[in-house]
């Protein structure tokens, strides 16, 4: 019995490889996604890292800060010039002080509130801490009593932080207002006061400072992720913009897709009334993808404001009377620039494997068309038998 052979058919092999083609690119490409995702969770979690570090180093800042005024307010002599009682003036008289101070119209009030030994205490500090822009001592009528600089208003009793402190009970706590700008001002403040006790816990009046909000970036500004990662200090009621590395945007826009945020933050699209309904979740995320906020230019284009970003955020939760968030923000396109490259190389390997494909298929058909000998050559007819060739003669 004659042994059988068997030949590789390229056709069909060319056939099944053509078939296997797309379900291998379908699975590699279920593959690159889900590294994309894994890849997006990493940057995520880093950033949610780096956010959770940045709160952190700024509840430690404004630590800082309100522990010099801790100590200001245990000084004998603040507490000395505090320790008569405040007789309340009428009306009439806080209206008259209040234009003399701010017309500079009676230099005796000046001397008393600048010049005395407990404004030049405060002026020292104010060198040593340049930071601090104005430095107050106040009694319980809201009068300044004593100032390193002179402030806008002499009498501070309508303000909220008095207010707060006067109503105050139990242990003394400090009290820290929001970034703003005052009135024609370029630099933006930052207002922080601590309540001043006399030895047996009654209150004597308050110290008041103002800081340079500026001076609140050097917190963020190290923090840098890539090309474009940066830290952003907001308000978590509106979105504002009080400390980021783009001045031109402090106090005068909100974040862009803060819209989108404030959602993912209160668990769109139940929010509060959900959590009242069904809790509040146990696993709360801290990053989340913005999409790519559009405006227009003055011309009436679409305009690319900024690009879909990864964000994570921290709310401030130490700092008392202050509702922040610090935001970690990194453009989508750099974090995940590694699978954006190797998805691109894929494509060109399946586009060349394609190609090559095609090319060996066309190469070998015109092959197998092809004649296994040439038929000029005729060297079967050497060996037939010798009756059956064909002779001259015949």
């Amino acid at each position: 019995m004659a042994k059988q052979r068997y030949y590789l058919d390229t056709r069909v092999l060319t056939a099944f490889f053509f078939a296997a083609m797309p379900f291998v690119a379908f699975g590699s490409f279920v593959v690159v996604n889900m590294a994309k995702t894994q890849l997006r969770e990493s940057v995520g979690l880093s950033l949610e890292q780096r956010a959770v570090e940045t709160k952190l180093a700024l509840e430690q800042y404004v630590a800082d800060q309100l522990v010099h005024l801790r100590l200001l307010a245990l000084e004998p002599p603040v507490i000395q010039a505090l320790a008569s009682p405040a007789k309340p003036l009428p009306s009439d008289e806080v209206r008259r002080l209040e234009l003399a101070w701010g017309g500079s119209q009676d230099p005796k009030l000046a001397t008393a509130v600048l010049d005395s030994p407990v404004a030049a205490r405060l002026k020292a500090m104010a060198q040593i801490r340049p930071v601090m822009k104005a430095i107050q001592v106040v009694d319980t009528q809201g009068r300044v009593i004593a100032a390193s600089a002179r402030g806008a208003r002499l009498f501070q009793g309508e303000s909220a932080w008095f207010k707060a402190l006067a109503a105050q009970e139990g242990e003394p706590q400090a009290w820290v207002g929001d970034i703003h700008r005052p009135a024609n001002s370029a630099s933006a403040l930052l207002e922080i006061a601590y309540p001043v006790r006399g030895p047996g816990g009654n209150w004597l009046g308050a110290v008041r400072a103002l800081l340079d909000a500026g001076d609140v970036y050097t917190v963020l500004a190290p923090v840098r992720v890539g090309r474009t990662g940066h830290a952003v200090l907001l308000r978590s009621t509106d979105g504002m913009i009080l400390a980021s590395d783009e001045s031109e945007r402090i106090l005068k826009m909100v974040f862009p897709g803060f819209d989108s945020l404030q959602n993912a933050l209160e668990g769109f699209p139940l929010g509060e009334s959900g959590q009242a309904l069904f809790g509040q979740a146990r696993l709360r995320r801290g990053y989340w993808t913005i999409p790519e906020v559009k405006g227009k230019s003055d011309d009436g284009k679409d305009l690319v404001i900024e690009p879909t970003r990864l964000v994570a955020v921290s709310p401030i939760d130490q700092v008392p009377d202050v509702k922040w968030l610090v935001a970690v923000e990194q453009e989508s396109s750099e974090a995940l620039a590694p699978i954006a490259t190797v998805t691109r190389y894929l494509w060109i390997h399946f586009i060349g494997v394609f190609a090559t494909v095609i090319l060996l298929a066309l190469y070998f058909s015109f092959k197998l068309e092809r004649p296994v000998m040439e038929e000029d050559l005729h060297l079967h007819e050497a060996h037939l038998p010798a009756g059956m060739q064909k002779t001259d003669e015949a």
